[in-house]
Protein backbone atom coordinates (compact mmCIF):
# COMPACT_ATOMS: atom_id res chain seq x y z
CA UNK A 1 0.00 0.00 0.00
CA UNK A 2 2.84 2.42 0.78
CA UNK A 3 4.42 1.66 -2.59
CA UNK A 4 1.15 2.59 -4.31
CA UNK A 5 1.07 5.95 -2.51
CA UNK A 6 4.63 6.71 -3.62
CA UNK A 7 3.84 5.75 -7.20
CA UNK A 8 0.74 7.95 -7.23
CA UNK A 9 2.69 10.85 -5.78
CA UNK A 10 5.32 10.50 -8.49
CA UNK A 11 2.90 10.22 -11.36
CA UNK A 12 1.17 13.36 -10.14
CA UNK A 13 4.45 15.31 -10.35
CA UNK A 14 4.87 17.31 -13.50
CA UNK A 15 8.15 17.76 -15.24
CA UNK A 16 7.84 21.50 -14.48
CA UNK A 17 7.72 20.73 -10.76
CA UNK A 18 10.77 18.51 -11.12
CA UNK A 19 12.62 21.18 -13.12
CA UNK A 20 11.93 23.70 -10.35
CA UNK A 21 13.84 21.42 -7.95
CA UNK A 22 17.00 21.06 -10.08
CA UNK A 23 19.07 23.67 -8.29
CA UNK A 24 18.17 22.30 -4.86
CA UNK A 25 18.91 18.77 -6.04
CA UNK A 26 22.34 19.65 -7.42
CA UNK A 27 23.20 21.62 -4.28
CA UNK A 28 21.97 18.79 -2.04
CA UNK A 29 19.37 21.05 -0.42
CA UNK A 30 16.28 18.83 -0.81
CA UNK A 31 14.72 16.94 2.05
CA UNK A 32 15.22 13.18 1.93
CA UNK A 33 11.61 12.60 0.81
CA UNK A 34 11.73 15.22 -1.97
CA UNK A 35 15.11 13.94 -3.14
CA UNK A 36 13.74 10.38 -3.27
CA UNK A 37 10.68 11.56 -5.23
CA UNK A 38 12.92 13.53 -7.57
CA UNK A 39 15.16 10.53 -8.26
CA UNK A 40 12.16 8.23 -8.72
CA UNK A 41 10.72 10.66 -11.26
CA UNK A 42 14.04 10.53 -13.12
CA UNK A 43 13.68 6.74 -13.33
CA UNK A 44 10.35 7.23 -15.11
CA UNK A 45 11.13 10.24 -17.29
CA UNK A 46 13.98 10.21 -19.82
CA UNK A 47 13.18 13.82 -20.81
CA UNK A 48 13.93 15.03 -17.27
CA UNK A 49 17.15 12.98 -17.25
CA UNK A 50 18.22 14.72 -20.46
CA UNK A 51 17.30 18.10 -19.01
CA UNK A 52 19.27 17.37 -15.83
CA UNK A 53 22.32 16.30 -17.85
CA UNK A 54 22.13 19.41 -20.03
CA UNK A 55 21.78 21.56 -16.92
CA UNK A 56 24.90 19.97 -15.40
CA UNK A 57 26.88 20.47 -18.62
CA UNK A 58 25.82 24.12 -18.78
CA UNK A 59 27.03 24.69 -15.22
CA UNK A 60 30.35 23.02 -16.04
CA UNK A 61 30.79 25.00 -19.27
CA UNK A 62 29.94 28.37 -17.77
CA UNK A 63 32.12 27.70 -14.76
CA UNK A 64 35.17 27.80 -17.02
CA UNK A 65 34.28 31.14 -18.62
CA UNK A 66 36.18 34.17 -17.38
CA UNK A 67 33.50 36.85 -16.94
CA UNK A 68 36.05 39.65 -17.23
CA UNK A 69 36.82 38.67 -20.82
CA UNK A 70 33.81 39.32 -23.02
CA UNK A 71 34.03 40.16 -26.69
CA UNK A 72 32.57 43.57 -27.49
CA UNK A 73 30.07 42.06 -29.94
CA UNK A 74 28.71 39.70 -27.27
CA UNK A 75 28.43 42.56 -24.76
CA UNK A 76 26.64 44.72 -27.35
CA UNK A 77 24.23 41.91 -28.25
CA UNK A 78 23.36 41.36 -24.60
CA UNK A 79 22.85 45.07 -23.97
CA UNK A 80 20.67 45.44 -27.07
CA UNK A 81 18.57 42.46 -26.02
CA UNK A 82 18.10 43.87 -22.51
CA UNK A 83 17.20 47.31 -23.86
CA UNK A 84 14.54 45.77 -26.12
CA UNK A 85 13.11 43.83 -23.19
CA UNK A 86 12.96 46.97 -21.06
CA UNK A 87 11.24 48.93 -23.86
CA UNK A 88 8.77 46.09 -24.42
CA UNK A 89 8.00 45.87 -20.69
CA UNK A 90 7.55 49.65 -20.57
CA UNK A 91 5.19 49.57 -23.56
CA UNK A 92 3.10 46.83 -21.95
CA UNK A 93 2.96 48.77 -18.68
CA UNK A 94 1.84 51.95 -20.47
CA UNK A 95 -0.80 49.99 -22.39
CA UNK A 96 -2.14 48.47 -19.16
CA UNK A 97 -2.14 51.81 -17.38
CA UNK A 98 -3.96 53.40 -20.32
CA UNK A 99 -6.68 50.75 -20.20
CA UNK A 100 -6.93 51.04 -16.41
CA UNK A 101 -7.59 54.78 -16.51
CA UNK A 102 -9.72 54.75 -19.67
Amino acid sequence: MVRQKTTNRLTNKTCKQIADLLCGYLNDQLSARIKRDFEQHLELCPDCVSFLNTYKKTIQATGTVDPTIMPAKVRDNILNFLRKQIRRAGAVALYCIGHFFA
